[in-house]
């Protein structure tokens, strides 16, 4: 036991007071230390108020004995409350004997400690700011403590800390900020609402400037909002929003880039609240600093994609915020110059490879809204950077091929405005890159129609079911004759005759019905220039596999001589139910309003006896079915008494060729109808070779 001498100026009964259990004898202790400390300061008497500190500090609060530092708590608060202003001389020697006893394993020596140091900083106010990371420390301990007491004494000392901070010009952020940083990934709810709340704290303090920290202690508040408890969600809401309206209020010095990739990653979240308060920010981010996310774009995609196909209420403001993004993110892609080629990769800081890499992944996404978001941004790409987007074609050529096979009616119809995109693209870029050796040759335009063409062969399914809408929507897209002559071009390289013939029987069907081909039907009827005759040549070589198809082609370009020529080719063609299926169809066809020219012709035989010779051929081929009931009344209506007897029997003038005075055809219908003949020959043997297998299989 300490003697009086080791005590001075305390004594043994002031010791057994100070150490009492029963609250009113430690309370007449700690008055008679205040007592002492005060005539220590009123006389000036500093040796005698660093004495009785070290004896309270060092002898008592630090001492081994449990009821020792007890003591030496009670009466360093009462110290601290008698010295008044001048504690700041001595608060080193105070304040840190205090905070060790926070780590006692007695409780009730942590809860005198919250009384201790609540004194001394009530006392100390502005002083104790230096202390703050160790006050902030031991406070961050205490609010999860396990005794009830010493936790309702530290948010009474939380409490006072928090007014002083507020007051405070000194606090010191970038000693306190690290270990903010630290402590906001606990686990514990207590410390989380705890760090909540200090947060919000500093936030109102009108000296500090916590925005400036913001990306240090991010990520860990949306870590927090991910919190299962109501209480810690809501404030942490709030809290955030706070920080969203600073931004919002003073955008100029905010570190963007350091918390973009936060927000990115938070964005993807499962939680609801947390993805929902992670695009809500990205999104005035792009807003608040523009063109300086476009480096970002690849990530925000990566977020923001999936979110657009939310299909659930509870995930609509989700989805429409992402929606938000994806369209204002679009809108940040500056033109490429036309003028300056050489620097267009210097036009912006756009992680365009990366972008394409995040279109391919969500072109395959399972909901349709996020496939056509991504349709958007290639078109979108081609349209507003296209030489920077077209180095990226080997990679979104084969994306693209996958789309146009998709389910979705909307999805192929975005891939074909691509497509049509991509074909004018290449033909600006033509001229840049056909003197670059280095560049590949530019023919995407032929080598998708190919592509396309070859999906329609392995999968007839496609052709029967989505390959007119396709090739309707090309032809408004883009020049429908175009697209035919490219067609007729690859199909007479085609090595399946079956196939080609298939084929030629959809493409005739679309240029006799469809209205995005009137104008190339119109130009095919006047047939009055040298290029409309080269067109027709090349149409009639590739329609040559589609025998009822190069019929319709010839009574479409008013070619009725020749179509005459054709159907006696009929009698050395095996005539199937095929045949007459097409014929009955072409029969429907000359009832509807596309040759309705056709039929007033039928009004002067004399001048058109071709075309009544033509339509007799076909009426001998038919069956007598409905068809050829149809066609037989309209042949009835031909007005034959008009016309001299010759005339009405023969019904062949001498000059049938109905061209417009002046044009001369330059065509060899002859040669014509010996190719004609040749590829019916070849795919009448490739028939008989396919029925000969089927048999032998069928027999096997």
């Amino acid at each position: 036991m300490a003697s009086d001498q080791d005590l001075y100026p305390l004594n043994q009964n002031l010791l057994r007071l100070l150490t009492e259990k029963i609250y009113e004898k430690r309370k007449t202790a700690a008055s008679e230390v205040e007592r002492m400390m005060k005539e220590f300061v009123t006389t000036n008497n500093t040796a005698m108020i660093q004495k009785l500190i070290k004896v309270l500090a060092q002898d008592l609060t630090l001492s081994d004995n449990g009821h020792y530092r007890k003591g030496g708590l009670i009466g360093l608060a009462a110290a601290s409350i008698a010295l008044g202003k001048h504690i700041r001389i001595y608060l080193p020697q105070i304040i840190k004997p205090v905070i060790a006893c926070f780590n006692d394993a007695d409780s009730r020596i942590r809860y005198f400690a919250c009384e201790a140091l609540y004194n001394v900083v009530k006392v100390a106010r502005e002083t104790s700011m230096p202390y703050f990371p160790e006050i902030f420390d031991v406070l961050s301990k205490l609010c999860a403590d396990s005794d009830t007491n010493t936790k309702n004494g530290a948010e009474l000392l939380d409490r006072l800390v928090k007014d002083v901070v507020i007051e405070s010009r000194t606090l010191d952020l970038e000693i306190f900020v690290p270990l903010l940083r630290e402590r906001i990934y606990a686990k514990n709810p207590f410390v989380k609402q705890f760090l909540v709340s200090w947060i919000s704290v500093l936030d109102s303090a009108p000296e500090v400037n916590i925005l400036d920290y913001l990306p240090e202690i991010l990520d860990g508040l949306f870590t927090i909002l991910s919190d299962p408890r109501l209480e810690i969600r809501k404030a942490c809401e709030s809290l955030l929003g706070e920080f969203l309206h600073g931004i919002v209020t003073s955008p100029q010095n905010v570190d963007y880039a350091a918390m973009i990739n936060i927000l990115i990653a938070h964005a993807q979240s499962q939680d609801e609240l947390v993805q929902f308060t992670a695009i809500l920010w990205i999104k005035q981010f792009i807003k608040l600093s523009g063109e300086r996310m476009l480096p970002f774009a690849s990530g925000i995609l990566i977020a923001v994609l999936p979110c657009l196909s939310f299909e659930s209420d509870s995930r609509k403001n989700v989805r429409e915020n992402a929606k938000q993004v994806n369209q204002e993110l679009v809108r940040l892609i500056p033109r490429e110059m036309e003028d300056t080629p050489e620097k267009c990769d210097d036009i912006l800081t756009l992680d365009l490879h990366g972008i394409v890499d995040v279109l391919i992944v969500n072109l395959k996404h399972d909901a349709v809204p996020t496939r056509l978001a991504c349709l958007r941004w290639v078109y979108s790409l081609f349209d507003l950077v296209p030489r920077r987007t077209f180095k990226s074609i080997d990679k979104l050529f084969p994306a693209l091929l996958v789309a146009i096979q998709d389910t979705s009616d909307e999805v192929i119809l975005a891939t074909l405005e691509v497509f049509a995109e991509l074909s004018s693209v290449c033909d600006q870029l033509q001229v840049m890159y056909k003197s670059s050796e280095n560049q590949p040759e530019i023919s995407y335009f032929r080598r998708f129609i190919g592509e396309l063409l070859r999906i329609f062969k392995g999968d007839r399914s496609m052709l029967e079911e989505r390959g007119h809408f396709m090739i309707r929507q090309l032809c408004l897209l883009l020049s429908a004759q175009d697209i035919y002559e490219v067609i007729a071009e690859i199909l007479l390289e085609e090595a399946d005759p079956k196939f080609a013939s298939i084929m030629v029987q959809a493409l005739s069907s679309i240029l006799l019905t469809a209205s995005e081909l009137f104008e190339l039907r119109n130009l095919l009827k006047d047939f009055s220039t040298a290029a409309t005759h080269k067109l027709f040549e090349k149409l009639y070589r590739c329609w040559a596999n589609n025998s009822v198809a190069a019929v319709a082609l010839c009574l479409l370009t008013q070619r009725y001589q020749h179509a005459c020529a054709i159907l006696e080719v009929f009698a050395d063609i095996d005539v199937t139910v095929e045949h007459l299926s097409e014929i009955d169809k072409l029969i429907q066809l000359i009832e509807s309003p596309v040759f309705t020219y056709l039929r007033m012709q039928l009004l002067d035989p004399a001048v058109n006896g071709y075309l009544v010779k033509a339509l007799y051929g076909l009426l001998m081929l038919l069956p007598q079915s409905e068809a050829f009931g149809i066609l037989q009344r309209r042949l009835d209506c031909i007005p034959w008494q008009k016309h001299s007897e010759e005339t009405a029997n023969v019904g062949i003038p001498k000059n049938s060729s109905r061209v417009s005075s002046g044009s001369k055809i330059d065509i060899d219908f002859e040669e014509l109808l010996n190719y004609f003949r040749k590829r019916q020959y070849l795919l009448q043997t490739e028939l008989r070779k396919a029925r000969r297998a089927s048999n032998l299989l069928s027999s096997l």
